[in-house]
Parts: C-alpha cells; sequence; structure tokens
C-alpha cells in the first residue's frame, strides 16, 4: 500500500484485465475510451471489451453531434477493436436508416458476434447480408428493419432468443426461420402490419409474445411453451378474421401463463365457438385478460367492431361442463380491478370461484367512480358464490378508504 516514504503502490493499474474489462463494460463506452490515458497497463484494456453498446447513454454523451459524426465514432471504435465482440448494440435515438450502418454490422460480423441489437428510428432498414453469415447468434433483436436474408440461408442454429418489432418479413419466411432455430427458447413478435397465418414450430421455446395483425396463429410443435401473451390490433376484427382458438388452447400442453387482451377474446368469440375443446390449459396458473370491454360497446373499447360481450362468450366457451370439464388446477391467485359490478364481471368471478381448486387469493377492487353504493351490491353477491378451494380467500379492496376486507 504506502511505506514510510516511498510511493504509493498502484493498485489499480495492477489489477487483473479481466477484472479491467468488467469494470470498462459497466462504463459508457465513451469514459471506457478515455480510461486509456491512466496509465500504460490501461491504455489498451478498452480495445478488447468484448461488448460494445451504442445506445441512448453513448447518444446523449454526444447528442450535439450529427448522425454522420455519430456514425464516424463507431466506425473509428471498430476499427481500434480487437478481439471478439459479443455484444453489440446500436439502439441511437433518430437513427436513420442509411448505408453506412452496413459497415458497422460487417465489422460486427466478423468479430464472432452472440448477442445484436440494431433498432432504426426513422425509415425502415434492409439487413446486409453479412448479418446472416452470424451463425454463431444467440440472442437477436431487431427494430423497423427489412429481413429478408439471401438463398442459402439456413438459420441460426444456435439462436436462444428472438425479438423483431415493426420488421418486415413474411409469414413463411418468419415460420421458417423459427423453425431453424432448434434451441430458440424466447420470441416476440410485435408488428403494425397484416400477417397472414403464422405457423410455429420450436420445440424449446417457452416464451411467446405476439402483438399486432395475425390472422391466426399455429402451435405445430411447441411442447415446452409456459408463457404465451397474445395481443391482437382491432383491424383483425374489422377484416373478418379472428384466431384459431381451438388450435391455439389445444396447443399448449404445458402453459402456466396466459395473457390475452379484449381483442383476442372478441376475435374467439366472433369465430365458430366448439361444442367441445381439448383439456390441456390443467397447468395454468395466471390468466390476464386485458383490455376486456364488459358492458356495451362504446369508443373507449371497441369503437367500429361488431357489437357483442366479449366476456360473455368466453364464459359461454369455458361453462360448457358436460362437454369440457376443465379445471384450473394451478390457479392460485386472481386480482380483478377497476370493477363495475355488472353481470359479466361478476359471472367470471363465480366461475373462476368454480373452478380453481388450489385457489388462495382473490382480490376484487371496485371502479370508485362506477359503484355508488361502496360496492355493498357487488359483496352481496360474492358472499353467494360456492368456492371450489377450501382455502379460497376473497379480498374486498375499497379504493377510497384504501382498506381491505375479507369476504
Amino acid at each position: 500500500m504506502k511505506d514510510g516514504c516511498g510511493l504509493t503502490s498502484d493498485i489499480i493499474s495492477h489489477l487483473p484485465d479481466n477484472v479491467k474489462e468488467t469494470i470498462l463494460m459497466c462504463l459508457p463506452i465513451q469514459d471506457a475510451v478515455r480510461t486509456s490515458v491512466l496509465s500504460r497497463k490501461w491504455r489498451y484494456i478498452w480495445v478488447k471489451l468484448p461488448q460494445l453498446v451504442f445506445d441512448y447513454t453513448f447518444y446523449k454523451n454526444s447528442f450535439w453531434k450529427t448522425k454522420n459524426e455519430l456514425v464516424m465514432i463507431i466506425y473509428q471504435v471498430l476499427l481500434l477493436h480487437h478481439g471478439p465482440i459479443l455484444k453489440f448494440t446500436l439502439s441511437l435515438p433518430k437513427l436513420e436508416s442509411c448505408s453506412e450502418i452496413d459497415q458497422l454490422i460487417y465489422f460486427a460480423s466478423k468479430n464472432g458476434t452472440q448477442e445484436f441489437t440494431l433498432r432504426i428510428w426513422t425509415g425502415t432498414y434492409k439487413l446486409p447480408s453479412s448479418l446472416f453469415s452470424c451463425l454463431q447468434l444467440k440472442h437477436l433483436n431487431l427494430h423497423s428493419c427489412m429481413f429478408k436474408p439471401p438463398p442459402e440461408f439456413k438459420g441460426f442454429s444456435r439462436l436462444l432468443s428472438l425479438e423483431l418489432r415493426e420488421v418486415v418479413i413474411t409469414a413463411d419466411i418468419l415460420s421458417s426461420l423459427i423453425s431453424s432455430c432448434l434451441l430458440l427458447e424466447r420470441l416476440t413478435v410485435e408488428s403494425s402490419t397484416s400477417f397472414e397465418p403464422l405457423e410455429i414450430a420450436a420445440p424449446n421455446l417457452r416464451f411467446l409474445r405476439c402483438k399486432g395483425l395475425f390472422s391466426s396463429i399455429c402451435f405445430k410443435n411447441t411442447p415446452q411453451l409456459a408463457r404465451v401473451s397474445i395481443y391482437l390490433n382491432k383491424e383483425v376484427l374489422m377484416e373478418g378474421e379472428s384466431s384459431n382458438s381451438v388450435m391455439f388452447f389445444g396447443s399448449l400442453p404445458v402453459v402456466e401463463f396466459l395473457e390475452l387482451n379484449g381483442y383476442y377474446v372478441m376475435g374467439m368469440a366472433a369465430g365458430k365457438v366448439p361444442k367441445t375443446l381439448p383439456t390441456t390449459l390443467s397447468h395454468l396458473k395466471i390468466l390476464e385478460l386485458n383490455d376486456i370491454c364488459f358492458g356495451e360497446p362504446n369508443e373507449a373499447c371497441t369503437r367500429e367492431t361488431t357489437a357483442i360481450d366479449p366476456v360473455l362468450e368466453l364464459l359461454v366457451l369455458l361453462e360448457m361442463q358436460d362437454g369440457w370439464g376443465v379445471y384450473l388446477n394451478q390457479l392460485r391467485e386472481v386480482e380483478m380491478r377497476n370493477l363495475s359490478g355488472i353481470r359479466s364481471e361478476l359471472d367470471l368471478i363465480k366461475l373462476l370461484l368454480a373452478k380453481s381448486p388450489m385457489l388462495e387469493r382473490m382480490l376484487i377492487e371496485p371502479n370508485s367512480e362506477v359503484v355508488l353504493d361502496k360496492g355493498l351490491r357487488i359483496l352481496k353477491k360474492l358472499t353467494r358464490f360456492q368456492r371450489l378451494s377450501p382455502q379460497a380467500q376473497i379480498t374486498y379492496y375499497d379504493p377510497d378508504e384504501d382498506s381491505e376486507d375479507e369476504v
């Protein structure tokens, strides 16, 4: 450390290189580069960093620079870099589609990139062929790009997660990409453009989120899929399309978390409801129904869509006990907020209580602006509902008094 009259030992300079790299990876890239002036032993540490992230943090430290100047800085960093680039992120605010990005991706692709993120803010960027040569990719995240692989492309065999947001890609190419990624565990697809029927065959897929204009989703081989979120846009209903609910539920044998939005439920109601459904929801632990319209159609919930009550249709679908004796054997907690106390809401509560043998807690929170009697009518109804689970507790939360009562 320090002797009586000697110099202080430079502990920082004598840190192992791997420790120095770990420290630098916690800093914005500009600060990491500046450490080269600390001492000779720090001079070339940053050029071997396995992670290069050019995101908002990088942008805000150079916001006065033009787009071309920012791209040139990134280009210089890549030219000086030595060794593998395991993670490369290019997500600058206001980044426009331009040919200069091709060179940046080319450099990254030649250095063993395993995690690649590209977000374009303006325009649609056509991905260069160099990206499709990154066969070692494990994580791919694209935003506002055109995904059109060359004919010889066979997929990313090591890919574990795939996120596509506003990416121009056909359903056939996407289905082919998914099926070629046998190790794929997480998939996110969000698009405001119309999709043809999408086929998903991914034996190791565990998480799926789809949001947009999907006419139908076919789960062909997803035996491990446990978490599913489906958000449909209202345009799907306006075009007279609806999701294939039979194929959807029948192909998720181990789903534990299921999240649907109101337009998906409307799609089920608008289609031909079958007399019987496969009993494959026995592992379901959490069911989230978001943006559901319980009452009469209005501008807030359906606007131009058909005048139906989707929740009543869903209850009819689930209440066919003679033909479909399904129980939610893993469901333990339910939260329902902003209730107005109308029939559809109460029927859904009644159904969940009757179908959940392991239910432990149900939280009910009324909409204080709609429920004028402090929820006394709702409370009376709740006390009459039978509970299949002997340990189920219904907690009634009054937002005005900020208090909870057991029912």
